[in-house]
């Protein structure tokens, strides 16, 4: 056996004493770009946190993460006996690909992202976690299939779309890879699906049709997250301690993950 069957091996055993440590991994997902994966999981994260459950978030785009700017980490990471030291901001913990690239791109394919995924999540040191959610990256390739093969029985799936039938169109691809792949899909939520200005709704990228997209997708649509114009400028942890739509819709999110 070679260095890298070795390392390969070493990286499995710690993955799997590291996963029997969390109690839930929730997926967020979409096989798409664009429709506010990162936000979702990043704002799930946050409430299930603000709730008093212990918390984690992995970004698993490996090309376009997103993550710590939500959060407003970035590098370095420091090193423990027990792995990587994840960040800590809201009392959760935060892993990314970014937090040891910064913005530089990531040149890698293959099985290479597959170690990849693998490697960032067994080397951290998460600890005790009731949920860990995690960020998928928008494809349905090497990455996805890695961390369903990866976080398997212990995972659940949400899908995010917004109410646009062509992102929902290619949403369905991801349900369809859950489904091959036994992972349970907890259901769907609408990104975007309304913007407010006092008692005015407005649909930026259409009315959404629940009953479309329930039936296309084969999963109830748990909650619909409108766009907020206060979100670029107070950013998303401020907007989230208020009251309001925008911070109702993920304590709407976040109840139903922990009720299942």
């Amino acid at each position: 056996m070679n260095g890298a069957d070795d390392g390969l091996l070493f990286e499995m055993g710690e993955a799997r004493k590291k996963l029997e440590q969390i109690g839930k991994v929730i997926l967020v997902g979409s096989g798409k770009g664009g429709v506010g994966k990162s936000f979702v999981a990043s704002g799930l994260a946050l409430t299930l946190a603000g709730l008093g459950h212990r918390t984690g978030i992995l970004d698993l785009d490996i090309h376009g993460a997103s993550l710590p700017s939500y959060f407003g980490v970035s590098p370095p990471l420091t090193s423990t006996e027990k792995g990587l030291k994840p960040k800590v901001k809201e009392d959760i913990e935060i892993m990314s690909v970014a937090l040891f690239t910064g913005n530089r791109p990531v040149p890698i394919r293959g099985s290479e992202k597959r170690n990849l995924v693998n490697q960032i999540f067994a080397l951290t040191n998460w600890g005790r976690l009731e949920y860990l959610v995690v960020d998928l990256p928008p494809t349905t390739g090497d990455e996805a299939l890695s961390a369903f093969g990866l976080f398997g029985s212990k995972s659940a799936l949400v899908l995010v779309t917004t109410p646009s039938p062509l992102a929902v169109s290619i949403v369905s691809r991801s349900r369809q890879l859950a489904r091959g792949e036994g992972i349970p899909v907890l259901g769907v939520v609408i990104n975007m699906a309304y913007l407010k200005k006092g008692k005015t709704k407005s649909f930026p990228f259409g009315r959404p049709d629940r009953s479309s997209i329930e039936k296309q997708l084969n999963s109830k649509v748990l909650v619909e997250i409108p766009l907020d114009e206060g979100l670029s400028s107070k950013g998303l942890v401020r907007m989230m301690t208020g009251r309001n739509d925008f911070s109702a819709a993920f304590k709407q999110l976040a109840a139903y993950v922990a009720s299942s």
